[in-house]
Order: structure tokens, then sequence, then C-alpha cells
């Protein structure tokens, strides 16, 4: 495991209609402010979109003022080598101390980088960061 910490993750909610991932991206780029993850669908004619980025509060204020329903809560992300079984350990070390994920989502890219991010939200992410430590 490369690094683990919580962060703020912005949860946006909205009619899903076209467009909305650049309308999304293009007022949080406005802002200077990078994507850190990024996790989005549509179910029953409601887009979700989950955000971490590089200046929660910046991201916000922008989607605030386009008129975006906007929340904030806790997350839990950390870096993986991008090898077989990494995600593996950190989900017996999870399970290993009864931790339940509500949700996680995920990427990893070897062409820049040798590793993997993966973002969940816990329902004790005190408990799961010890665990992962």
């Amino acid at each position: 495991m490369i690094d683990v910490r919580k962060v703020k993750q912005l949860v946006v909610t909205t009619a899903d209609k076209p467009g909305l991932l650049a309308d999304i991206s293009k007022a949080v780029a406005k802002q200077g402010v990078n994507f850190e993850a990024i996790c989005a669908y549509g179910m029953e004619g409601k887009a979700v979109f989950y955000l971490v980025c590089s200046d929660h509060r910046k991201a916000k204020a922008a989607l605030k003022k386009k008129g975006f329903k906007v929340k904030e809560e806790e997350v839990v992300i950390l870096g993986l080598e991008n090898k077989p079984g990494s995600l593996s350990e950190v989900a017996e070390k999870l399970k290993s101390k009864k931790i339940n994920l509500v949700y996680c989502y995920g990427s990893a890219c070897d062409c820049l980088c040798d590793c993997c991010r993966l973002v969940f939200k816990a329902e004790n992410n005190d408990k799961a960061i010890a665990a992962l430590r």
C-alpha cells in the first residue's frame, strides 16, 4: 500500500441528461481544480457523480454556482501497487476487522505510473484506515 487518507468527496445528484460530464468537468476545470477520482452513474432518470478533487471547496462552489445540488461526505482514498493481489490484500485486512464497505470505486494505470487508486466509504472510515496501516 502506498498511501491511505481521509478526503472530502463531492456528491452531485441531478436529473440524468446528455452532457452532464462535460458540464461538471468544465465548471471544475475553470477553477483550476483537478479530479483525483470520479465515479458516475445514471439510474431511473437520476445521475449521481462522486468526485474527489484537488480542492473540494472550489469545486463545490463552482458546481453550486452552475445550479447543481452538491453535498460533501468523507471517504477514504488509498494508493496501491498495480499488481495482482494488491486489492485482495486490502480486502482481507478489512474483512479480518469486520469492516463493512458502503461502496468503493477505483482505477489502475500502467502507462504513466505503476499505481492504482481505490476510493471507498466504510461504515467506520477511521477503523478502516487503522486496519490498513
